[in-house]
């Protein structure tokens, strides 16, 4: 279960890609290639698409317009088979961790193992018990989620999504709730996983100075659209030009993202029924 992609230096491409829910383009118009062997940040303030983005990547979501290549192949292109085939090389570290309450630690991360190979249990065993002690968790293997604080439920699902060696990892907000601690510990992991199981890694996340700290590529998006593009300090030097990007970078209150979900004037809320 060996990482392998192609050699043009993309692990997945966007071409022109754009989404449609709920009668609304989220994603419009993207062109974005993730490095192969390489820790790709996307970025961007709450409800601008950057989790319906993953759903791209995944195959989860297909676009309305545009292709999503993954090692080359076009996810549309691909049947059912084809696409479960993908995913199985692809690692997932969901929200909150989205651990199985109801399965041991040891139980959560041999899933994958269970459900995709048929490998003998004493060897499952081996393979959990090497990506546990990965995240510092060999001696939780027997504990509950219920038993785990957040950073250590966020770890436990880290080792679900590697157990299978995959060859692209997808990251959705993997910081969200954790104490600077917690944090920490799950930055440091992203970034030595990646380096040791040559690993390629997309990370959704808000977390600005965060992800300035580990990822080696960026890509900003806001109101669904891509507003910037780059490495660390490429991306520090458009903060100076761009109004976009030097709000989220500096977390400004007023600037191009507005405070008011879009609306109809208020008078004409307050006294719709006096018109009518």
């Amino acid at each position: 279960m060996s990482p392998t992609f192609p050699d043009d230096g993309a692990a997945v491409r966007l071409l022109g890609a754009s989404l449609e829910r709920g009668g609304r383009e989220v994603l419009r118009d993207l062109d974005l290639d993730v490095p192969r062997g390489r820790i790709t940040a996307v970025m961007g303030p709450s409800g601008t698409g950057k989790t319906s983005l993953l759903g791209l990547l995944s195959g989860e979501l297909a676009p309305s317009r545009g292709r999503v290549l993954v090692e080359g192949q076009d996810l549309a292109a691909l049947d059912r088979g084809g696409l479960f085939a993908l995913r199985r090389r692809m690692g997932m570290l969901f929200q909150e961790g989205a651990l199985f309450t109801d399965m041991s630690v040891f139980d959560n991360v041999a899933f994958p193992l269970r459900e995709h190979t048929r490998l003998p249990e004493e060897l499952v065993r081996v393979i959990v018990l090497l990506k546990l002690e990965a995240v510092g968790l060999r001696g939780a293997a027997d504990l509950y989620p219920s038993e785990l604080s957040g950073g250590m439920a966020r770890r436990a699902a880290l080792a679900r999504a590697v157990v299978m060696d995959p060859a692209l990892v997808l990251y959705d907000e993997p910081l969200t709730g954790l104490d600077p601690i917690s944090m920490g510990v799950i930055l440091r992991l992203i970034r030595d996983l990646n380096r040791t199981l040559g690993l390629t890694s997309v990370v959704v996340s808000h977390d600005v100075q965060e992800m300035l700290t580990v990822a080696d590529c960026f890509y900003l998006l806001a109101d669904g659209r891509l507003i910037a593009q780059g490495d660390r300090a490429s991306i520090r030097a458009q903060a100076a030009s761009s109004p976009w990007v030097r709000q989220f970078l500096e977390g400004e209150a007023d600037g191009p993202v507005p405070f008011h979900y879009p609306a109809r004037p208020l008078w004409d809320d307050l006294f719709a029924g006096e018109a009518a």
